[in-house]
């Protein structure tokens, strides 16, 4: 687990907390990751509140990085109100300029952090309890049509990239698996099955939850190509059971292939005024509205290919196209009725 590395850094209480999460709970290493951060912004807000209260509201944000949160302790979060968590979630929109999902994010994260604490008896009362998230408007995420998604991978095979293959195969898999980034970076070789039985890709999704994606033929042949040029590594390697292999013979990183992506889509929408929003999860987005408005996927096998817990999530990629609802407004039922009346009332 990454986090180990801050234990140095972290108070005990919070050490046995991530260790809870991750062996307990089995979070995934991101998942872990990204508590320890909200957790660690949360502690230097009370670090703050405890030691220069009056500098909440001038403290730059570099500053603000600085402090450390080693000698917080469990009595200190016992004497947090609710007055003070609420002014801390103002805080991370005034000074840290959080947007609302990631200080909806942090809330999670401490309510869920503060339930721990007096479940185990480490606090006498909850001050999270009462707390609930801001509103978030859902919007259709950004996505490549079916016309982009063809011109982006023709654009990645033509180019004199010497990867070239290697990230055909990522994009390819990217758009027709509809992967999380850190799902794709963690595929090994022995997750993939290729006979002529079965093409499937065992995926380790969020939570370590693990489910299985039939692979159609144009992965298939991507990643048949990939593997005749990956690099052959040893055994003494640690990754040498990686699929996507980088430069210095490494498992990609999750930052390589962002650039990748990144680099690709600037190319392929260099006119798109919105270009600098699109990223390596577009082409989930990408490939999960192409299932469902061109396919005409069921909405629950659609929730079971991205990996969703809850159907709420996976709704927001059932955006209905343009030509869908145009379709579907012509040929209403009370369209046809005024139609075969002549439009009269």
């Amino acid at each position: 687990m990454s986090f180990l590395k801050y234990q140095k850094q972290t108070p005990e209480f919070l050490n046995n907390y991530l260790k809870y999460k991750a062996f307990i709970e089995f979070k995934s290493k991101t998942t872990i990751d990204e508590i320890y951060f909200d957790l660690r912004t949360l502690l230097r807000y009370i670090k703050l509140l405890k030691t220069d209260k009056d500098k909440i509201y001038t403290i730059t944000i570099d500053e603000f990085k600085k402090i450390s949160i080693i000698d917080i302790t469990l009595e200190d979060l016992n004497n947090i109100t609710p007055n003070n968590l609420e002014k801390y979630i103002i805080f991370l929109n005034n000074i840290l300029d959080n947007d609302i999902k990631t200080r909806n994010r942090k809330l999670a994260s401490l309510k869920k952090f503060f339930e721990y604490l007096e479940t185990n008896n480490f606090i006498s009362l909850n001050p999270a309890r009462n707390m609930t998230s801001g509103r978030v408007e859902k919007r259709i995420p950004k996505h490549l049509s079916l016309i982009e998604s063809k011109q982006l991978l023709s654009n990645i095979i033509k180019s004199n990239d010497r990867f070239k293959i290697r990230n055909y195969a990522i994009t390819c898999v990217f758009l027709n698996c509809s992967l999380r980034l850190s799902e794709l970076t963690s595929i090994d070789l022995s997750d993939l099955k290729l006979d002529d039985s079965e093409q499937t890709l065992r995926v380790h999704g969020k939570g370590n939850k693990e489910r299985l994606i039939y692979l159609n033929a144009a992965v298939c042949e991507a990643i048949i190509c990939y593997l005749q040029v990956r690099p052959s590594l040893g055994k003494d390697n640690k990754d040498h059971n990686a699929l996507f292999i980088s430069g210095q013979n490494k498992r990609i990183s999750n930052r390589t292939v962002q650039t990748i992506i990144k680099d690709e889509l600037l190319a392929l929408l260099d006119e798109n005024p919105y270009k600098e929003k699109y990223h390596t999860h577009t082409l989930r987005h990408t490939g999960a509205t192409l299932l469902y408005n061109e396919k005409d996927i069921n909405i629950f096998v659609l929730k079971r290919i991205l990996g969703h817990e809850c159907l709420d999530a996976t709704e927001i990629y059932t955006h209905i196209s343009d030509k869908k609802l145009k379709y579907i407004m012509e040929n209403c039922t009370i369209s046809s009725i005024l139609e075969r009346n002549g439009g009269q009332r």
